[in-house]
């Protein structure tokens, strides 16, 4: 019977679907920020609208328990140390956004996991958007062989041959000394 009457657009307002695809949360959370009074809704029908601006101003809560205490420094145990590797590269001019795509590309697919990282990060650099900072941490304990290391990085850089300018990178290796 609903969809036989669907709701008309009505300017400054959204459905309930509408709002959960803005936010990026289920429909059963848009219900509860409406029951609580975090967001604006109103009944219009047997449907519920949201008011977009509410939608804009809405601040969602941190999820989790939080953090009560800052996370001491330690001391890899020596039977466990970990190693970090370190690539400093440059973006190729007008590629940003294509190696940005290329990364959510690689999480979507799961692809260049490096099996044996506990950590990796790639970062863009604030002051000069077309640098890049690639950095694995790996566990000795389970660190696959250097030749399996090599073809994963090399499969890495292939992948990004077109938008990276490898002949220029700098790539480091490093024993974790203390971490948090």
């Amino acid at each position: 019977m609903k969809d036989m009457f669907p709701l008309p657009h009505i300017p400054g307002y959204v459905d309930i679907k509408e709002a959960a695809k803005i936010l990026g949360v289920a429909e059963s959370s848009i219900y509860r920020y409406v029951q609580s009074g975090r967001l604006s809704g109103y009944q219009a029908g047997h449907n519920i609208v949201i008011e977009l601006e509410s939608l804009k101003q809405f601040k969602p809560k941190n999820t989790g328990r939080p953090r009560t205490n800052i996370p001491l420094w330690r001391i890899p145990p020596d039977e466990n140390s970990l190693l970090q590797t370190s690539i400093c590269a440059q973006i190729l001019q007008g590629q940003q956004e294509t190696f940005k795509l290329r990364m959510e590309e690689f999480r979507l697919k799961k692809e260049h996991l490096f099996p044996g990282t506990v950590a990796r990060y790639i970062s863009i650099s604030n002051k000069q958007p077309n640098f890049v900072k690639i950095t694995f941490i790996w566990r000795i304990s389970v660190i696959p062989e250097e030749n399996i290391r090599k073809q994963s990085l090399d499969a890495f850089k292939e992948r990004l041959a077109d938008i990276v300018d490898w002949t220029t990178a700098q790539f480091d290796e490093y024993t974790v000394f203390i971490y948090a």
